[in-house]
């Protein structure tokens, strides 16, 4: 009976400052000092985290009348983590040496403190005959502090089973050359509970005492709900998983693959739902959306050896869709990157459709004259000028909003796929790994809000960098057929072109040189010559070489489309020399 009972205990000190930075534009003029000097600040953050977990479990196995194998096996775990969060700051703050020092407003900017938990119990049992047909049945019972102590607890269950046709006597004339084939099947719901608050059957408040309200002649403290209501009756998402599979292998297991298709469906999934403006705050994430995916995924190997050369060869590849088939009544239509609307898959990005430059002044006055009234979407649609974008009145109603907004795609790719190489040649080894991705639309914004990735824009503010796949390609009169807009600083306009349509987003696919290996493993004789080394192996590694990718401006293209401030980190390609030394 293993018993395991770790505990993990964790914490981070961060210290940021802000000072005034002077921006110059490219004459070398000072355009703005940012921040000022009241407004510099010092914060000082700490957290900590606490883990626990308490695991026990059972296993039973035995072996019937030579042929008949059975297992059996029974748990329980615990599992509980708290965290604790402060945040200090100081404005005005003041040159130092080493303890910075700030004149202006000091507060306790943000305090945050939580714990969750979640207990499980848990059986499988395996039963196998002569390792020819397999079954299998599983189950868990899971509870979790997010849920009310009347919907807390649920059962979850699966089952599987395997046949090996090569096992059977109709496949002995045959398996000298098809030496693997094994069907698959399984069904099992498992239970999801992320995303959602922890607290959502209690009521909270936010008490912000460095926001003051003037009430009776006095300054008093700002006390206010945390914008959500109570949830007293969500409870945990049921997710249904089905799969079927092939599993091969040929030519005494040379060649070794794998083919799967799956399904899962939910009809109780946790979603966003609107309620009437009313109610005064935003309504919890409730059990009301149904959703669906499917798919199929293989892989496939080659292993074999041709004189002292051994070597292999292989793929993978996976296509996956999905569909929201009810949304609980919820989700307005809007621009950009959207889980809320039927029929379309989760991360469904919407746009407006692209119809090429404003070309002439006629052509500008007629495209302001007719959409100017009754535009709600992006930018300030009468700053516009030559060479700007224009968007298509889909539904002919002689307005541009909401209703013209068209689906672009997915920011999820459809298709995922990888290959690799190797061969090892006395001591010699070298290996070679490419992936890629297929059928994905990006639309890049900051913070998952879909407010425009600044990076994209060209010259966005005089003073700040930015990426330079627009020099040469801007439009003019003497280059009507350029990609960007004329460069500008007014918002109005770049927040019109470079909103979310089908000429602002990318095509997400790519292939990319993952990995490159050289190594070389020292001969045996020579080691023992050391009489302390028994193993030694030097090599270079090369990470991300290079890619083939439709993004023009050095964006990743494996990266998430919602980065903004330090997580839009320069990527990086790097090599790496190392030896692995066994005494």
């Amino acid at each position: 009976m293993p018993l395991s009972r770790p505990y993990n205990h964790s914490e981070a000190i961060r210290d940021k400052m802000s000072k005034s930075v002077d921006f110059f534009n490219y004459n070398g003029t000072k355009e703005v000092t940012k921040p000022l000097q009241k407004d510099t600040y010092y914060e000082k953050s700490y957290s900590a985290t606490d883990f626990y977990s308490l695991q026990a479990y059972l296993n039973y196995n035995r072996t019937f009348a030579t042929d008949h194998d059975l297992t059996v096996m029974a748990g329980l775990q615990y599992n509980m983590k708290q965290y604790e969060y402060t945040l200090s700051k100081v404005k005005n703050i003041e040159e130092s040496l080493e303890v910075p020092k700030g004149s202006g407003e000091q507060s306790i900017d943000k305090a945050e403190r939580w714990e969750e938990a979640i207990m499980s119990y848990y059986g499988r049992a395996n039963y196998s005959y002569k390792s020819k047909y397999m079954i299998e049945g599983q189950f868990r019972y899971d509870g979790s502090s997010k849920f009310q102590k009347d919907n807390r607890w649920a059962f979850f269950w699966g089952a599987s089973a395997g046949w090996r046709l090569t096992e059977e006597t109709f496949m002995e004339g045959v398996r000298g050359w098809w030496n693997e084939l094994k069907l698959r099947a399984s069904y099992g719901n498992v239970g999801n509970q992320s995303g959602i608050d922890r607290y959502s059957g209690v009521l909270l408040y936010n008490f912000t005492p460095t926001t003051k309200t003037l009430l009776g002649g006095q300054l008093v403290s700002k006390l206010d709900t945390n914008g959500k209501l109570v949830s007293l009756d969500r409870t945990w998402e049921r997710v249904h998983n089905y799969n079927i599979a092939v599993d091969f292998g040929f030519l005494n297991s040379r060649l070794n693959g794998t083919v799967e298709a799956f399904w899962k469906k939910t009809n109780n999934m946790l979603i966003d739902v609107l309620y009437p403006g009313i109610l005064g705050d935003n309504a919890p994430t409730a059990n009301k959306g149904k959703f669906k995916a499917w798919g199929y995924e293989g892989n496939i190997t080659w292993n074999d050896r041709v004189g002292d050369v051994s070597y292999h060869v292989g793929g993978t590849f996976t296509y996956a869709d999905n569909k929201l088939l009810d949304n609980g009544g919820s989700g307005a239509m809007a621009a950009g990157i959207q889980s809320n609307r039927e029929g379309y898959p989760l991360r469904s990005v919407w746009g407006l459709r692209y119809c090429g430059k404003i070309q002439t002044q006629e052509q500008l006055e007629k495209y302001i004259d007719r959409y100017s009234e009754d535009y709600s979407l992006g930018g300030n649609i009468n700053l516009l000028r030559l060479g700007d974008n224009m968007f298509e009145d889909v539904n002919r109603d002689g307005k541009l909003d909401a209703n013209d907004l068209v689906y672009l795609g997915t920011d999820n790719p459809k298709i995922q796929f990888s290959f690799n190489l190797g061969a090892e040649w006395r001591g010699f080894d070298f290996g070679v790994v490419f992936q890629g991705a297929g059928k994905r639309t990006i639309f890049r914004c900051e913070n998952d809000k879909n407010s425009i990735d600044t990076w994209q824009i060209p010259m966005r503010q005089l003073y700040t960098n930015g990426s330079s796949q627009w020099v040469g390609n801007l439009w003019s009169e003497d280059n009507p057929d350029g990609r960007y807009p004329q460069l500008t600083t007014q918002n109005g306009i770049y927040n019109y072109n470079y909103q979310c349509s089908s000429w602002s987003v990318h095509d997400g696919s790519y292939l990319r040189l993952k990995n490159l290996t050289f190594g070389y493993t020292l001969p045996q004789k020579l080691l023992n010559k050391t009489h302390c080394i028994s193993n030694l192996r030097v090599y270079v590694t090369g990470t991300d070489l290079f890619e083939i990718s439709h993004i023009n401006d050095g964006w990743d293209p494996e990266g998430a489309s919602n980065m903004s401030g330090v997580a839009r980190y320069p990527f990086l390609r790097t090599w790496t020399f190392g030896a692995n030394i066994t005494f």
